[in-house]
């Protein structure tokens, strides 16, 4: 299968239309909300309102087109949760089942149900804005949903749709598509999958969200830094990659840092590359946020495509695994399994890895804190 570069980079390449944009300017202006207790007039009309279990369209297009960029913001300091709460759905062509689903922070790359602010080619968060860059071609409509899962209204939210009108359908440019997965806890044994699609088309990249369960602070002492890694040992696991059914050979890597364009657990700490990154790395918390987009180079295949992540050697770390998987294919896609709850989309609460590297951190201090006093009063005897 051609792999068509001008799919992934639309503006090197002029489009016949007419560049339009679908905002939530005066979309919900009559509605007051409890914006900082003011409502101000004029700030309403620049926003929306999501009350509990409501969906909005954020675009509903006719005719042919191609979304260039998605622009979206809120006050997340007066909407806690609303990173999951919060869930996107995009149709392309008055197909029943979206192309997208997600909540909006794992979307645009948001870690752990909060914001971390880095820039990538496709996919950014910065100074509080979520940004995506992902060309989103269509042939006869296009209709862009977001919807409030949570138990709480949300105000304000703002954005942007911006798209070209073309006066013709983009011939044989395949349709983007992006799922949400969330594994908790892992499997003992079983990889993590990170995505498995049906069809024609190519692979393009993944956001992955990953935090460690167990008790890893235990006997054997050796274990406690190899395999274990201090609460991230499930970095030892491996992706693989299965195009195309292959026979049962698929494309596999050396370890989990390895696959997003890091070493030695992320040694640096956190980076953030245009086609790869790292945005969280904690030990005190267990948890390794990380990215890589295949823009360059995507991953194609005929008939299928599935690629997994092993939590630590052999699968034996106990996490909680959650991911975005982008990709571009032929219609229809693989039916998408259902969203969980809100309540089950809460990231874990990483105090149990708190209190474990408060153990192994101060375990060491006591101890030569008491070899001192020891040596003191043996000075003193």
């Amino acid at each position: 299968m051609e792999i068509n570069l001008d799919t992934l980079y639309p503006l090197l390449t002029p489009r016949p239309g007419r560049t339009r944009q679908a905002s939530s300017l005066d979309r919900d202006p009559d509605r007051g909300g409890t914006w900082c207790g003011l409502r101000p007039a004029p700030a309403r009309r620049k926003r929306i309102l999501l009350e509990p279990g409501e969906t909005h369209a954020l675009a509903s297009l006719q005719g042919a087109g191609l979304i260039t960029r998605l622009w979206m913001t809120t006050l997340l300091p007066f909407n806690p949760g609303v990173l999951r709460d919060l869930v996107l759905r995009f149709y392309w062509d008055g197909e029943a089942q979206p192309s997208v689903e997600s909540p909006l922070g794992d979307f645009f790359g948001a870690p752990f149900g909060r914001y971390a602010s880095y820039v990538a080619a496709p996919l950014s968060l910065t100074s509080g804005a979520f940004n995506c860059l992902w060309p989103m071609p269509y042939a006869s409509a296009a209709r862009l949903e977001i919807t409030n899962e949570g138990s709480k209204s949300v105000d304000p939210l703002f954005y942007q749709v911006t798209y070209y009108e073309l006066q013709a359908p983009p011939e044989g440019e395949l349709r983007f598509h992006a799922q949400w997965r969330r594994e908790n806890p892992t499997r003992p044994g079983v990889p993590y999958t990170v995505l498995e699609a049906e069809g024609s088309g190519h692979y393009v990249g993944c956001h992955m969200f990953m935090q460690n369960l167990e008790w890893w602070l235990r006997p054997p002492l050796g274990a406690i830094l190899f395999p274990r890694g201090f609460g991230i040992g499930m970095l030892e696991g491996w992706e693989s990659q299965t195009i195309d059914g292959e026979g049962g050979t698929p494309v596999v890597g050396t370890g989990t840092e390895d696959y997003f364009g890091g070493s030695w657990y992320f040694q640096r700490e956190k980076f953030a590359a245009p086609y790869h990154g790292c945005t969280v790395r904690d030990y005190i918390r267990g948890r390794i946020a990380a990215y890589r987009f295949d823009l360059p180079a995507p991953v194609p295949f005929q008939r299928s495509f599935r690629m997994t992540l092993d939590h630590g050697f052999e699968n034996q770390m106990r996490c909680d695994y959650a991911s975005v998987a982008y990709w571009y294919q032929a219609e229809p896609h693989r039916p998408f399994s259902p969203l969980p709850r809100p309540a089950a989309r809460r990231p874990t609460s990483p105090l149990a890895n708190v209190a474990q590297m408060g153990l192994a951190l101060g375990a060491p201090a006591l101890l030569g804190l008491a070899l001192v006093r020891g040596l003191r009063q043996r000075r003193v005897g």
